[in-house]
């Protein structure tokens, strides 16, 4: 209970900094009462002690539903002709400062909104009568970036921004990672980044491996070419990720999630609730993760307006998944008994057009992607389309416009199956994102202000 004292204290004194800072600092004076202005106080308490407060505010309108239509008959079945509906108002917050310490050194601290501890999923849901929420740290960092090499090495260390270059197949851009991480540009056009996050701190004896502490370790090496009109960007990246059973929600775990993967009994980083699935013929484990990966992404700009154009393509490849079939996986030896399904492989690709950063600006963009079950650690990826995360295959649209300098809409619209469907029940259900091979449908509207 203090814990949460302290946080609903702390963005308290964080919301009135924003909009009315005066109150750290003496009162203006009779002389300056009448030209003061709340732009003018947060900068002067920028300048007077060296800060930078950042952050932002968005409100988003959620629905999703999907239509009944039994994997192994592939007929519709009349008692469950509807799954149903669900409708969501939920709304996400971020407020940081930041200091810089000499030409070397910054530090930061951010907080932010935080649901069920999922660190994909930092929205409120609006609910329970308005009663207070949860607060969770997004960031709180120290850089170093010494300029004897000529700031060309930059060292993280704590909560810090993710130093990779990523897309929805591999990471949600809410996800902070907690380690140490390091960029290395030796050349303008040249970029080495490493990431150590520590995925959890154990002591002797309590997940299996006797105390070790599951961790991710990623290395990427990123070139970039000008070709006049056009720029591309290659990056190439290896990640091993240790302990991957210790985040399945252990053996009644798995079993539930089978059948219901939308309500997992374990903790938010469980993966088997998020579609990872174990190998039933070695205990239902899933072995450590060895993945390479590649991105390309070309950059140019279109009409005499210059309008900015991304096109992105990604592949992710796990060296050490396993394949699904019958000896793999229970359900599987009953709703289709002869798969022997890959279970490793990650597609990505993706179009945005324009940018929406001021009135009147607009943007656009479309994705594809396709997640086979443990292609890659399902605890960090993007959350959004259909239920999210692993054995996911989907198209989304959006459309952004600028309402205001710093205030946008955005309306997206995914449309999202399952990559293996007989990894699910054998019997059909009425839930989200299991059974059905009807599409899921999601459309997110958002407004974000930013500060």
């Amino acid at each position: 209970m203090l814990n949460r004292q302290f946080y609903a204290v702390l963005l308290l004194l964080s919301v009135a900094a924003v909009f009315n800072p005066a109150f750290l600092y003496a009162q203006p004076t009779e002389e300056t009462a009448s030209t003061a202005t709340p732009a003018g106080s947060v900068e002067s308490l920028e300048k007077n002690l060296g800060l930078h407060f950042y952050g932002d505010v968005r409100f988003r309108f959620m629905y999703m539903v999907q239509g009944q239509d039994y994997a192994p008959t592939y007929v519709n079945t009349p008692s469950l002709a509807f799954i149903d509906h669900e409708l969501n108002y939920r709304i996400r917050a971020r407020f940081g400062v930041e200091k810089s310490f000499g030409d070397d050194y910054q530090a930061g601290l951010c907080v932010i909104t935080a649901g069920n501890g999922d660190p994909t999923d930092p929205y409120w849901t609006l609910s329970g009568g308005a009663t207070f929420l949860n607060v969770g740290l997004d960031q709180a960092y120290l850089t170093w970036s010494p300029g004897f090499l000529n700031h060309e090495l930059t060292l993280s260390g704590g909560k810090i921004a993710n130093p990779l270059t990523y897309t929805p197949i591999t990471w949600s851009e809410d996800v902070m990672p907690e380690g140490i991480g390091l960029q290395f540009t030796p050349a303008k056009d040249t970029r080495f980044s490493v990431l150590y996050f520590r995925l959890q701190d154990n002591g002797p004896a309590t997940i299996e491996g006797n105390g070790a502490d599951p961790f991710m370790a990623d290395i990427q090496a990123q070139q970039e070419f000008d070709l006049g009109e056009a720029k591309v960007a290659l990056t190439a990246g290896y990640q091993y990720v240790s302990n991957v059973s210790s985040f399945e929600t252990g053996d009644a775990g798995v079993t539930s999630y089978l059948s219901n993967p939308t309500n997992p009994p374990g903790a938010p980083l469980s993966i088997t609730s998020k579609g990872m699935v174990g190998d039933a013929s070695n205990g239902d484990q899933i072995p450590e993760m060895h993945v390479i990966e590649g991105i390309l992404n070309v950059s140019h700009t279109i009409g005499e307006e210059k309008i900015p154009v991304l096109w992105t393509l990604h592949g992710a490849l796990n060296l050490s998944s396993f394949t699904i079939n019958s000896a793999s996986n229970a359900n599987v030896a009953v709703n289709n008994p002869g798969l022997n399904d890959p279970n490793d492989l990650a597609l990505f690709a993706g179009l945005e057009v324009g940018k929406a950063d001021h009135k009147g600006e607009w943007a656009g963009g479309v994705q594809w992607a396709y997640i086979e079950p443990d292609a890659v650690f399902a605890a960090f990826n993007d959350p959004n389309p259909g239920t999210g995360h692993n054995n996911n295959t989907w198209f989304m649209g959006h459309v952004e416009l600028g309402l205001e300098d710093g205030l946008t809409l955005n309306v997206q619209q995914y449309v999202d199956w399952h990559t293996d469907y007989d990894v699910f029940d054998t019997q059909p259900t009425n839930l989200f994102g299991t059974t059905s091979r009807d599409p899921m449908l999601k459309i997110l509207i958002d407004v974000t202000s930013k500060f």
